[in-house]
């Protein structure tokens, strides 16, 4: 079941991050290594209402947030955006705890945006060296759109993809 965060899930969403903080050192990307996702990412995501669990069994055992407007997202470099308008939800800080992986938790939570928004498209990015992220992904149906810049700093690259809704 996917629901709206609460500051109750405090605890189970920091273990989903240090979880999957773990899980991407291990196969060397230096993504989600410098601190984020923390206390920090969780509490603006409670505060700007757009944090989303997955309870499995009444266990939080993943989550998820949905901006509905990314501001590194308007300049891509190496391609271009499938959809050319503002109508999208970006995903961020999508994690699934080690023992639920595999089990299309992260499917759910792409199904769930085109059920309960009215928008064209996901978009979401990840490290060039995340690769189960972009194994996932591509057997989810996004398709690789290009490359961004977090904050404009050439340091911080990351691939873009995007998912058209075909139900609207």
């Amino acid at each position: 079941m996917i629901r709206k965060g609460l500051l109750t899930d405090k605890e189970a969403v920091l273990t989903i991050y240090e979880d999957a903080k773990a899980f991407i050192k291990s196969y060397n990307s230096p993504q989600w290594q410098d601190g984020y996702p923390n206390i920090d990412t969780f509490n603006a995501d409670i505060e700007n209402d757009r944090l989303y669990v997955y309870e499995y069994n009444g266990r939080v055992v993943a989550c998820a947030s949905f901006y509905d407007y990314e501001k590194d997202y308007e300049k891509i470099y190496e391609g271009k955006w499938l959809t050319d308008n503002n109508n999208y939800i970006a995903v961020h800080t999508i994690a699934v705890l080690k023992e639920y992986r595999g089990l299309g938790i992260s499917k759910e939570f792409f199904n769930y945006i085109f059920e309960n928004y009215n928008v064209n498209s996901i978009r979401i990015d990840t490290h060039e060296l995340n690769i189960p992220m972009i194994k996932m992904l591509t057997k989810n149906g996004f398709e690789y759109c290009g490359v961004i810049y977090l904050n404009d700093n050439k340091e911080h690259k990351r691939l873009v993809f995007e998912k058209i809704n075909f139900c609207i």
